[in-house]
């Protein structure tokens, strides 16, 4: 009589940024592929849950929100996860914070793939911290015996999404997190793309969050012609949106990721504040400037117009 085969319970942890989530999707893959047979469990934040569902990778998806002190975080997973069940970790947080967590399987089996203490399946690169988030995941999997990295197919993200009926238009993404301004470029910059944007008879859509209101309705009252979108589409209408696009031109911030992502023509500005070489926008059509040189960055970016 055959053995009855058991699943495993899999638990991956992944909060952070738009971006950075996003930069995760390729690991999720990955993992999911790995353990086909097994059941995958996210542990992330609230922002991320509906994106999670919908792609398909996890079987559970259980949310908390942070607190300060890292023992009330382990209070309220003890809460929402059954630890005893748990036959593996991925820790693709990698922070002080989620390797706190490891302390909840002290006295079980459970194996544990991270930078904490005593792990089972540690991160050994010491330049783990200076290479791109991507390339991190993909060798902090291969520790834990997990060789294949495909790229993740993101067709999923427009499944049932209703198309808008725009034609030759381009995405302008000028605002960011409120935490990190300096990440913005200046508004003056985006007014200029506008001006080469429909010099070249394509129409510019301002893409945001709450957080970009007023950025986005400055630059509208300075181009009464731009379309402002800011604060009205969710993520899965924001990704059907640059699908069809002729252009994706922003900051360094999440959405940026997903378009890269989905092979949009996406142009990243970066200012002196972010490294694209550890965290820039993946994918076939990714082009990204280092805004430090006013007349060189609206050279380029004109050229880059002209061209798409």
């Amino acid at each position: 009589m055959k053995k009855q085969f058991q699943k495993k319970k899999i638990l991956i942890i992944k909060f952070g940024g738009l971006g950075d989530f996003f930069l995760s999707m390729q690991a999720f893959n990955a993992i999911r592929i790995h353990h086909f047979k097994d059941e995958l469990v996210l542990l992330t934040e609230k922002n991320y849950v509906k994106i999670a569902n919908k792609s398909g990778y996890f079987d559970k998806i259980k949310s908390i929100e942070r607190s300060i002190f890292y023992f009330l975080d382990r209070l309220t997973i003890k809460k929402l996860i059954n630890i005893s069940k748990i036959n593996f970790v991925y820790d693709l947080q990698t922070s002080k914070r989620s390797s706190s967590y490891i302390r909840l399987f002290y006295g079980t089996k459970t194996q544990w793939s991270g930078i904490a203490e005593n792990c089972s399946h540690p991160h050994k690169n010491p330049r783990r911290n200076f290479i791109h988030t991507n390339l991190r995941l993909k060798d902090q999997l291969k520790d834990a015996g997990i060789k294949s990295y495909p790229k993740a197919n993101l067709n999923w993200i427009t499944k049932n999404v209703k198309p808008y009926d725009f034609k030759n238009y381009a995405i302008l993404i000028p605002g960011g997190s409120k935490k990190r301004k300096y990440k913005r470029i200046p508004i003056f910059i985006f007014n200029e793309i506008i001006k080469k944007l429909l010099a070249q008879k394509i129409k510019p859509i301002l893409i945001g969050s709450k957080d970009d209101e007023s950025v986005c309705k400055q630059i509208n009252k300075y181009n009464s012609s731009v379309i402002n979108l800011c604060s009205k589409l969710d993520l899965f209408e924001l990704a059907m949106l640059g699908k069809k696009s002729k252009i994706v031109i922003g900051n360094d911030t999440g959405p940026m990721h997903l378009m890269a992502q989905l092979d949009c023509l996406t142009l990243s500005l970066f200012t002196k504040y972010s490294d694209p070489i550890l965290c820039g926008p993946q994918g076939k059509n990714v082009k990204i400037l280092n805004v430090d040189n006013y007349d060189l960055t609206t050279k380029s970016i004109e050229k880059i117009i002209n061209n798409c």
